[in-house]
Order: C-alpha cells, then sequence, then structure tokens
C-alpha cells in the first residue's frame, strides 16, 4: 500500500471517530462547524484568529465571522476575510495536501453577509507558499441577510477559475497549504465605508462520488459499533 493510502486510511477511521487532527492528504468529507472555537481559522490581516460567535449559524450553531470595510477598495478587488492556513494549524489540517491524489471534487461551505447588495463569493487555494494560487468563483452572486450555500467545484476543466497566477491546475492542486475565503468587490462597494459583516461555517470538501460512498459506510459503521 501507498504512503498515500495508508495516510488516507488512516483519515478515514479519523472520521469516522469523530477526530480532529488530520495528516499526509485533505480531509474529504469533513464538515469544519466551528462549534467550539474558530479552529485557528485567522482573519482578513492574518494577524489574529477570526471572530467567533456560538450560536446564530444556518443550523443555530457556531460561526466565524469579520466585519471589513471596504474604503481602500476598488471595482472587482478580492478581499480575503477568511484564511485556513498549514502555519496556523487551521482544523487540524483538514484542507491541505494533494486535492487531485485525494479525490476532491469541490469546496461547499455557508456564507453570509449583511453588505447592501448581492455579493459573488470566491475561494482561493495556494501552495504552503501562498503563491501561485487559484482562484474559483460562485457565478451565483449571494443575497444579503441570509445563510447561501457556496460551491466551488474543484476540476481542471471547471470555468469558475478565473485566475491561476501564472501557473496550472496539476500544479497547485497537487500541493494546497492555504485556504482562503473571499468575495470580488462590487461596484456599488467600491471605496465605501460602510462596515459589512461577514460570515462563514459548514466549510467541507467534496469527494468524488466513490470516496463518497466509503465516508458513508464508514459513518455508519461507527454508528453501529457505538449504539452496540
Amino acid at each position: 500500500m501507498s504512503v498515500y493510502r495508508t495516510h488516507f486510511a488512516v483519515g478515514l477511521c479519523a472520521l469516522a471517530l469523530g477526530g480532529t487532527t488530520f495528516a499526509g492528504g485533505p480531509a474529504i468529507g469533513f464538515v469544519e462547524d466551528f462549534d467550539n472555537d474558530s479552529a485557528f481559522w485567522f482573519n482578513s490581516p492574518a494577524n489574529m484568529p477570526a471572530d467567533w460567535s456560538p450560536t446564530g449559524s444556518v443550523d443555530g450553531g457556531a460561526y466565524i465571522t469579520e466585519t471589513f470595510d471596504f474604503s481602500n477598495s476598488a471595482f472587482e478587488d478580492t478581499p480575503v476575510f477568511f484564511r485556513a492556513q498549514d502555519e496556523f494549524g487551521s482544523s487540524g489540517g483538514a484542507f491541505e495536501g494533494d486535492y487531485i491524489a485525494g479525490g476532491v471534487t469541490g469546496l461547499t461551505y455557508q456564507f453570509r453577509h449583511n453588505a447592501p447588495v448581492p455579493l459573488t463569493p470566491f475561494a482561493r487555494f495556494s501552495s504552503p507558499l501562498n503563491f501561485p494560487g487559484a482562484i474559483g468563483i460562485q457565478f451565483a452572486p449571494v443575497l444579503p441577510g441570509e445563510w447561501s450555500k457556496v460551491f466551488i467545484p474543484i476540476n481542471e476543466f471547471a470555468p469558475n477559475f478565473v485566475s491561476f497566477e501564472g501557473s496550472d491546475f496539476n500544479t497547485i492542486f497537487s500541493d494546497i497549504g492555504h485556504l482562503q475565503l473571499g468575495i470580488s468587490v462590487p461596484a456599488a462597494l467600491e471605496g465605501s465605508p460602510l462596515s459589512v459583516v461577514f460570515d462563514v461555517d459548514k466549510v467541507q470538501l467534496v469527494p468524488t462520488p466513490g470516496v463518497g460512498a466509503l465516508l458513508a459506510f464508514g459513518a455508519l459503521a461507527a454508528g453501529r459499533r457505538r449504539r452496540r
């Protein structure tokens, strides 16, 4: 068995048993729900953990939040609000590693904001050195004032990727160290001093269908063992 497959099997066992520290590849199927704290996700300037709220998410539970104003932002800028990075130990390394070998086909998360206009969310995926990176957007803007599920497909031919920063899909997604979430600045917010609140919860990497079935089977088996 290869080193990768050994690590992947260990990761599956950790998921089934409720583990929260991951190594050797991205933890597909794991959901970061920020139940206890910010899980070492950091804020926009990357100088401290993101703010954390214990209640009010889409399921009534916890989430991370940040307030940002656009005084220094131009139209179509891409400010990052939330950072899961290897140097911070974010989510126990769940969003790091080789997405291609790991069978990752997408990223989903719950997103809410209180801007006066719909906003286009994006995710940036990069190496541990933070460059190069891939920026993928969700084409459907998110309306203000309500939790919405964002989905960024992750495959070589997804039109959602607007930039590979001079590199290519395979180079970037074979070694992810940073996951960063933000929005594309609309004309209505360019240079605006308005303070806008951004919230994120339920961050998850989507597996290929075969891997998804294996994860579901592992979780079911673990549940049966606990009931016995």
